[in-house]
């Protein structure tokens, strides 16, 4: 079973296939569209084994066990804000998931990205743009698992916030797969300071 990950700056092609547990060759194998292992790039995506070694290697973002909605939202990867007064037609659809609905892809958009992204797997969200309506859907972790729904709070106010999809813990760091992240849907780390709650699908939520 392969995953994908990131390239991160520094990287190289040996050093990822030593953290995924396989070899050179190995690696450079499952990425033909890598043309040159000596030239790679942060924000590449590589295919990787989808294993570590005694889970210190760093996990692949994306593979064939993540829930459904992250899956989704690993598709939408790059969905980027249009500048000047037109608005992306994709970023609108997330907004009217939601009862705002609103029509500026300006209008914080992490929340309408995150129900789109649930209700697209066939399940309720919360229908709110609002990032801290998701700390009363589905239930509590204690920890983190793949795919959960992370709500961080915000400089802006103690009504505001910020909501996607855990990836994997970095340190005192959060990463996260979400929209509106720096104006797109993208792969950004957080601080796990400003952490509110992580929540999951109920047993009985449908």
């Amino acid at each position: 079973m392969t995953g994908i990950y990131i390239i991160q700056s520094g990287d190289t092609m040996l050093a990822i296939a030593s953290q995924f547990n396989c070899t050179l060759p190995e690696l450079v194998a499952l990425n033909s569209h890598i043309s040159d292992p000596n030239l790679i790039y942060a924000g590449q995506q590589l295919n990787v084994p989808d294993r570590g070694v005694n889970g210190s290697s760093p996990a692949a973002v994306h593979s064939g066990d993540d829930p459904q909605w992250y899956k989704i939202a690993f598709e939408e990867l790059n969905t980027t804000e249009f500048s000047g007064d037109d608005h992306n037609p994709r970023i609108i659809e997330y907004h009217s998931t939601t009862t705002l609905k609103a029509r500026a892809d300006e209008v914080p958009w992490c929340s309408s990205f995150v129900n789109w992204c649930v209700e697209q797997a066939g399940l309720a969200g919360t229908k709110s743009a609002a990032a801290r309506s998701w700390l009363q859907w589905g239930t509590g972790l204690a920890q983190p698992q793949k795919g959960c729904i992370v709500v961080l709070s915000s400089s802006r106010g103690p009504t505001s916030g910020h909501v996607g999809f855990f990836v994997r813990q970095e340190g005192n760091h959060v990463l996260l797969l979400g929209g509106n992240q720096n104006n797109s849907v993208n792969f950004s780390s957080y601080s796990r300071s400003r952490l509110l709650g992580y929540r999951w699908l109920a047993q009985t939520q449908h």
